[in-house]
């Protein structure tokens, strides 16, 4: 397999999201700087990281691989040894969980679900607070009667 289609696969079962991002395991002692919006999206950029490397054999496979920006690849080649195996041993507890999707949840609370309509031009509208409440306000009058007023 080769990078370009073992990061496709990364992408297709994780999103196409940097893992040291999504795992929240890079924390700066300062902001990072860029200077155009070119160089924004070119750090942004999703790599294939080995996590054994290539040079010790390691192979460009789903189990082998992890989903780098640029940016944070970069800074991850910067890291001591044992940064490096700390971070490697994270990427593969993260691509352990699994996400299942589902409509039968059985929990001990109930969720509110919030409707949402969209408009002619295919938008969703946003959620009008005050009108909601005039809505609510109104049903509860009619409910209980003028009396309590």
């Amino acid at each position: 397999m080769s990078n370009k289609s073992a990061k496709a696969k990364l992408i297709e079962l994780y999103g196409p999201e940097c893992f040291i991002e999504k795992l929240h395991l890079r924390k700066d002692t300062e902001p990072r700087h860029y200077t155009s919006k070119g160089q924004i999206k070119k750090m942004k950029q999703l790599t294939y990281h080995h996590i054994r490397e290539k040079r010790n054999g390691g192979k460009s496979t789903l189990e082998n691989g992890a989903l780098l920006s640029v940016e944070n690849h970069e800074w991850f080649n910067k890291q001591s040894p044992e940064v490096q195996a700390e971070l490697n041993r994270r990427f593969q507890e993260y691509k352990k969980c699994k996400v299942i999707f589902t409509d039968n949840l059985n929990l001990d609370f109930n969720v509110k679900m919030m409707p949402f309509s969209i408009d002619e031009r295919g938008q969703i509208k946003k959620y009008n607070r005050a009108k909601e409440k005039e809505s609510t306000r109104k049903i509860i009058e009619e409910e209980i009667g003028e009396e309590f007023k």
